[in-house]
C-alpha cells in the first residue's frame, strides 16, 4: 500500500523525521438554529431585517420595550433554555394601521366598598383599585395608567378627549397582528364581576398591513436556520415561505442544501382553519391552530418554535413525537373554546397542527403536523405528514454527507483499486461508507432496517460524467408511537380449560 501525504513532498532529501497532521473527521453533531421573525419598535437599536444571535437581556434594547419580537424571544427562551436563538426584526410597514379598541366605564358611582377591577389584555393581568369616591371619569384615568405600566403590554392606553369615561387602546405595532390582541374579564374564573358589570369592551380591530417578511428571507444568505418561527400566515407570507424552502431552487434544493422549516400560529374557528389548511400543501410549513386563546399568535409561534427546535435537533430525541410537550407562556382558551378530539381529528386531515390542555390548564403540543397532504398527482400522501420526519431527513442527510465527505473529500475515482492505493476510491468504497453511516444512524434511532437499505442501495459511476457517482438511498425512517388501540372484551364469567373439563 502506498501512503499518501498532503504536505510532505516525495523528493525531499534532507534528513530525518517529518510529520504532517490531517483531520480524521468526526461524526455529525447538530446545532439547530431557531430564527424568530417579528416586529420591532423604532426605539430598538437593531438593524431591521438582519438576523441577530441573541443573549438574554438584549431583547428590549435591540427591539424596544414590550415589542413583539422582544416578547417572542423571552417566550422562545423559556421553552428552549439552551437553544441557539437568532432574531430578525421587521419594522412596521410605513403604510400600516395600528389596531384599536376601547374600554368604557359605567355606573362606578354606585360602588359601596373598595373593590378591585381585573381585566386581561393579551393574557396580561391588569388590576386597579376602585375607591368608593371614584367616578367613571376618575377611574378611567386610573385604569389607563395601570395598563400603561403593566409589563409586556402590547397596547397603549389613553383617556378619550371627548368622552372621559372611555379608554382608547392602540396596538404598539401597526398591522393585522394587533387585531389578535384579546381583552378578557374572567380569564381564570376567580375574578369578581366588577369588570363585567361596569365595563363595556370594544375588541381590538382595524389593524392593517403587516411588514414584508421577504426582507428578512433575502438577508439569510447561506446560513442554516433549521426552524423559523413567525406569526404571519397571510397568502403573501406563505408564498414567500414556499419560495424560500422549496425543493427546486430554495433552501431544500440539492444545490442549496440549507433546509429549514417555518412554524406559525393562527387564531380562527374550526371551519376557517380547515379552509386554510386545505388550500396548502407544503411539507416545510406547520400552522398551529387555536381559537380564542388570550395569548396572541406571536407568542404561540415562538413557544412552538422553541419547543420544536429544542427537541428536533439531536438523535434519538428528534425521532420522538412532540406530543405532551408543554408550551410555556401560552394561556389555554376557555373550555368552551377548546378544540375537542373530533375537531382535532378534522384538523389533522386538513393540514393544521393543534394542541391539547391538561387538567391544570397547561397547554401542550398534541400533534405538530405539516400542511403536506397530497402527492404530485393529487392523491393523499402521509409521507411528510409529521414534522419529525422532516427533522430526521435534515439530520440524516447531513450525517451521511459528513460521513462521505470525511472519507472521500479528495480522492481519485476508479472502477477498481486492486492495490489498495490511498487517495483512490471506487463506487464500492463509497457504498461501504454510506452503509456504515446508515448503520450508525440506526444506532442513533433515526432510521431502521439496515438489511433492506443495503439490498436496495444503488451506488454507481455516472455513464456520462466519469468524475461523478450517483447514489439512490432508500431511507426508512423510525416512526413515532401515536396510537395504541385496545380491544377490551367483557365477559360475565370465564373459566379455565381445566375447570371446563371438570364441570363436564
Amino acid at each position: 500500500m502506498v501512503v499518501m501525504f498532503n504536505n510532505i513532498p516525495g523528493n525531499i532529501r534532507v534528513p530525518l523525521f517529518y510529520a504532517e497532521f490531517n483531520p480524521g473527521g468526526t461524526p455529525y453533531q447538530a446545532i439547530a438554529r431557531l430564527l424568530l421573525v417579528g416586529q420591532m419598535l423604532p426605539t430598538g437599536s437593531a438593524e431591521p431585517n438582519m438576523p441577530i444571535l441573541m443573549r438574554d437581556g438584549q431583547e428590549d434594547g435591540y427591539f424596544g420595550l414590550n415589542s413583539m419580537l422582544a416578547e417572542m424571544y423571552r417566550t422562545a427562551r423559556e421553552n428552549a433554555p439552551f437553544q441557539e436563538i437568532w432574531a430578525a426584526p421587521l419594522m412596521d410597514d410605513a403604510a400600516g394601521v395600528a389596531a384599536t379598541g376601547a374600554l368604557t366605564l359605567n355606573g362606578l358611582d354606585t360602588i359601596s366598598q373598595v373593590s378591585v377591577m381585573t381585566i386581561y389584555i393579551a393574557g396580561i393581568r391588569v388590576r386597579a383599585v376602585v375607591l368608593t369616591s371614584d367616578t367613571d371619569e376618575s377611574f378611567a384615568a386610573t385604569l389607563a395608567a395601570e395598563i400603561n405600566i403593566a409589563p409586556h403590554m402590547p397596547v397603549t392606553a389613553e383617556v378619550d378627549g371627548v368622552n372621559p369615561k372611555k379608554i382608547l387602546l392602540t396596538a404598539i405595532h401597526k398591522g393585522t397582528m394587533g387585531n389578535e390582541i384579546s381583552i378578557d374579564t374572567d380569564l381564570l374564573g376567580d375574578e369578581n364581576n366588577l369588570a363585567d358589570t361596569h365595563l363595556t369592551i370594544v375588541a381590538m380591530a382595524n389593524g392593517q398591513a403587516d411588514p414584508d417578511i421577504t426582507l428578512v428571507f433575502d438577508a439569510l444568505g447561506d446560513d442554516e436556520f433549521d426552524w423559523i418561527a413567525a406569526p404571519y400566515s397571510d397568502p403573501m407570507t406563505l408564498g414567500a415561505v414556499d419560495d424560500l424552502l422549496n425543493d427546486e431552487a430554495g433552501r431544500w434544493s440539492p444545490i442549496m442544501q440549507l433546509y429549514g422549516h417555518y412554524i406559525t400560529a393562527v387564531e380562527a374557528n374550526l371551519a376557517e382553519l380547515s379552509t386554510l389548511g386545505l388550500g396548502l400543501n407544503n411539507q416545510h410549513l406547520c400552522i398551529l391552530g387555536y381559537y380564542k386563546s388570550p395569548t396572541p399568535p406571536w407568542i404561540w409561534a415562538a413557544a412552538t418554535g422553541g419547543k420544536a427546535a429544542m427537541h428536533l435537533q439531536s438523535a434519538p430525541e428528534l425521532s420522538r413525537p412532540l406530543q405532551t410537550l408543554d408550551l410555556r407562556n401560552v394561556h389555554a382558551p376557555k373550555i368552551v373554546d377548546r378544540f375537542n378530539i373530533q375537531e382535532r381529528q378534522v384538523l389533522y386531515y386538513d393540514g393544521i397542527a393543534c394542541y391539547h390542555v391538561e387538567r391544570d390548564g397547561t397547554v401542550s403540543i398534541d400533534r405538530l403536523i405539516t400542511t403536506y397532504q397530497l402527492n404530485e398527482w393529487g392523491s393523499p400522501d402521509a409521507t411528510w405528514l409529521d414534522v419529525e420526519t422532516l427533522a430526521q431527513s435534515m439530520y440524516g442527510i447531513r450525517y451521511l454527507k459528513q460521513k462521505v465527505t470525511n472519507a472521500h473529500a479528495r480522492q481519485a475515482l476508479a472502477d477498481a483499486n486492486p492495490f489498495g492505493l490511498q487517495g483512490v476510491t471506487t463506487a464500492d468504497d463509497v457504498r461501504s461508507t454510506v452503509v456504515h453511516g446508515y448503520a450508525e444512524l440506526i444506532r442513533l434511532g433515526v432510521f431502521e432496517n439496515l438489511d433492506l437499505f443495503e439490498r436496495d442501495l444503488i451506488v454507481e459511476r455516472d455513464d456520462v460524467d466519469a468524475n461523478r457517482i450517483n447514489i439512490y438511498m432508500p431511507l426508512d425512517h423510525v416512526n413515532q408511537l401515536r396510537i395504541i388501540a385496545v380491544n377490551a372484551t367483557s365477559f360475565m364469567q370465564r373459566r379455565s380449560a381445566v375447570e371446563s373439563l371438570i364441570s363436564l
